[in-house]
């Protein structure tokens, strides 16, 4: 029985990859945390505990030590942007104190692919094709060097991930006015065809294999809301050089557009991703494989992926008394 915690069970985030952990072929015990007490993954967990909020680090950190030491946690999951750069440092403490194994990447690399700017020069240095980028912040360069572009643009926060803080810009008024809405902006050239935006969830697993899960998505409130399974051997290889270009490990996520140029990468997210459940529906469940290989010492072999398609929808959790 592997006993996981997954965080902040209130977010889109924890709802996916529980949904995946719902679908695992070895016996488990889900206990899930907080800082409310009353959210909706509180009911889709067997326990729940509240916990302080993660800016306040220490009450934070001292909390969770005392969660995965009382209930002897053997799998912790973070889902929370605010937790990852903090649970990511102290990975080896809980390792080797609790012998709790913290599924996430790096300090270095999330604090890396968390800044968009930092991420595009990887991108160049690796030569990994992205559209071009700028820093927003100064306005002489940007028009010295937009002329070269045309209209439409993309502006975006640098740090940070998520869609709804994406606008598309139509013309210098645009870029004027949405500097001061998006925090510390970068601009990006547009990608087309819009129909051509792929999501790709991959898992490295501890021999270097990628193994790779591809969905052709529309967005909608920032969101992919209607994503088919595409098998595309090209497309595959595309994900897997980008990942293994990169210091990533276990579960992350690729959003890319296919260009007349090709593929180009819009952002690496490094951690599991809304689109977790779904995958694990489709037979790609990373969440399980890097349980497997971290914990039980399992060699992970390439998951059996079932075509079809799939749409978003909201619902509820109900207590009538």
């Amino acid at each position: 029985m592997t006993k996981i915690l997954v965080t902040a069970v209130g977010s889109e985030l924890a709802f996916s990859i529980i949904k995946a952990i719902k679908r695992f072929t070895i016996p488990y015990e889900l206990i899930g945390c907080d800082i409310f007490e009353e959210v909706v993954g509180k009911y889709w967990c067997q326990r729940f505990f509240q916990v302080p909020l993660a800016k306040k680090e220490t009450e934070y950190i001292s909390a969770i030590k005392k969660l995965v030491r009382d209930e002897n946690i053997q799998i912790l999951i973070p889902t929370a942007d605010s937790e990852l750069e903090i649970l990511s440092s102290y990975k080896d403490e809980f390792k080797e104190l609790y012998n709790c194994i913290i599924l996430i990447n790096d300090n270095e690399e999330i604090q890396l692919f968390n800044d968009k700017w930092l991420a595009h020069q990887l991108y160049i240095e690796n030569e990994i094709p992205a559209p071009k980028s700028f820093l927003a912040n100064d306005i002489a360069f940007l028009e010295k060097n937009l002329g070269n572009f045309s209209y439409p643009l993309i502006i975006k926060p640098r740090v940070g991930g998520g869609s709804r803080s994406i606008f598309k810009i139509n013309s210098w008024e645009d870029i004027l006015k949405y500097r001061d809405v998006v925090s510390n902006p970068i601009i990006q050239e547009y990608l087309f065809p819009e129909d051509e935006e792929y999501t790709a969830g991959t898992y490295r697993t501890k021999l270097n294999e990628v193994f790779v899960i591809l969905f052709n998505r529309k967005l909608k409130f920032g969101m992919t809301n209607v994503a088919e399974v595409v098998i595309n051997e090209e497309l595959e290889k595309f994900a897997k050089n980008v990942i293994l270009k990169t210091n990533l490990i276990g579960s992350n996520n690729i959003q890319f557009r296919v260009t007349h140029e090709g593929p180009k990468v819009l952002e690496i997210n490094p951690r599991f991703s809304g689109t977790t459940g779904i995958r694990a529906t489709f037979g790609f469940n990373d969440v399980e494989m890097w349980v497997k290989e971290s914990f039980l010492n399992f060699n992970v072999s390439k998951p059996n992926i079932k075509k079809g398609r799939v749409m978003r929808f909201m619902e509820e959790q109900y207590h009538i008394n």
